[in-house]
């Protein structure tokens, strides 16, 4: 069989960090190429994405080809988002193309599964900037309709989809992606890592896109809320990128931190995927009290490095979370505040959760991710 799979958005480790999606499609496609002995495939790429990741993804495979797409900003979107990569695939006569990015190309008419990973947009639109209409109204509708395979990252996901969408429920497969944590660093690394960022002493982390659906405003009010009470000197660590509405969220964190004795809350911007792994691995706790989200991979990655989590009570993170951390409601800061205390003093609890965390995370490997999505292919 012969498969195409969009690789437009996808983690390229010599150029950037990536986000969830293009870190999904990385990890997907190194895996499932290596598993993959029989079938042939093409990879449909920017032309500016790093021989060295292409090396790392195909190897020297000779069933792997690689089709590199001029990357230049069109005056017409939908030419450079839906009409090349069609006329791309459908040069290649696939048997299947797969889009592990939300989407499929509106003018690409062949077999295609598609890769849902939320449906924030939809539920909360809020969060999004006003030009997304013609995503929500007419690619993504269009792109449900047209797979022949839906896969969701978790099953909330898949009932957003039901709710949202008249579908077929046999259409979708729920398939867990896998996940990746390192923790073979030098112990100076840390001491580095510290020293860059200006972090002294014990630290409460975040990470994740500073943006409105990451709660992360109610988390600093809880969190001053609980210095103020126990008289801890610990931090607040917030670690990501700048993303949509993220300015009033960085002024109300700087105002909170005026009302408290010492600024106690340390915005350190983007890090990268090496400063990420060192700074969850040595965290007094991971907080990540998110609103909503189709999956939630830095919880899993957190208890992977041994680390007690604490997430909301809602989306996927409870069906992912699998009793392993502690769930607050996300609305309510007097919870996230009670939570916060348990996982800063509970010696008990916390060893509980490290366990479990580390029984939880084990069971969700790229392996068993490729190897479900190959067995539908």
């Amino acid at each position: 069989m012969k498969i195409g799979i969009d690789c437009r958005k996808i983690y390229d480790p010599h150029v950037n960090e990536g986000a969830g999606i293009e870190r999904y499609t990385y990890n997907l496609v190194r895996v499932l190429l290596k598993i993959d002995q029989r079938d042939e495939f093409v990879l449909f790429c920017n032309n500016d994405l790093s021989p060295e990741t292409i090396h790392k993804l195909k190897g020297n495979n000779s069933r792997v080809k690689v089709v590199k797409l001029m990357r230049f900003q069109s005056k017409i979107p939908i030419y450079e988002s839906h009409w090349k990569i069609s006329r791309a695939m459908t040069t290649e006569n696939l048997d299947l193309a797969f889009f592990p990015a939300n989407q499929i190309p509106l003018f690409y008419r062949k077999r295609a599964f598609v890769v849902v990973h939320d449906l924030a947009i939809y539920l909360h639109p809020e969060w999004f900037p006003d030009h997304q209409w013609f995503s929500t109204k007419i690619v993504l509708p269009k792109s449900f309709e047209r797979a022949e395979k839906i896969i969701t990252v978790s099953r909330n996901t898949k009932l957003d989809l039901l709710k949202l969408f008249k579908l077929p429920e046999e259409k979708i497969e729920v398939i867990y992606p896998g996940i990746v944590a390192k923790d073979d660093y030098l112990p100076e690394e840390l001491d580095n890592v510290k020293r860059k960022f200006d972090i002294a002493g014990e630290y409460l982390l975040f990470l994740g896109t500073v943006e409105p659906r990451k709660n992360i405003v109610r988390l600093a009010k809880a969190f001053a809320s609980y210095l103020f009470d126990s008289g801890r000197e610990i931090k607040l660590v917030l670690a990501g990128a700048k993303g949509w509405k993220f300015q009033p969220i960085l002024e109300e964190i700087a105002e909170i931190n005026k009302r408290l004795p010492l600024p106690m809350i340390k915005y350190i911007g983007k890090v990268t995927n090496r400063e990420r792994n060192l700074l969850i691995k040595n965290t007094r706790g991971f907080v990540y009290p998110s609103i909503y989200e189709g999956f939630g991979f830095p919880v899993l990655e957190a208890m992977a490095l041994g680390v007690p989590v604490l997430t909301s009570k809602n989306s996927s993170l409870e069906e992912i979370a699998g009793g392993a951390a502690l769930l607050a409601e996300a609305g309510d800061i007097a919870d996230i505040k009670r939570n916060l205390k348990i996982l800063c003093e509970d010696e008990i609890k916390r060893k509980e959760l490290i366990e479990k965390g580390n029984d939880c995370s084990s069971e969700f490997k790229w392996s068993k991710t490729a190897e479900k999505i190959r067995s539908l292919f």
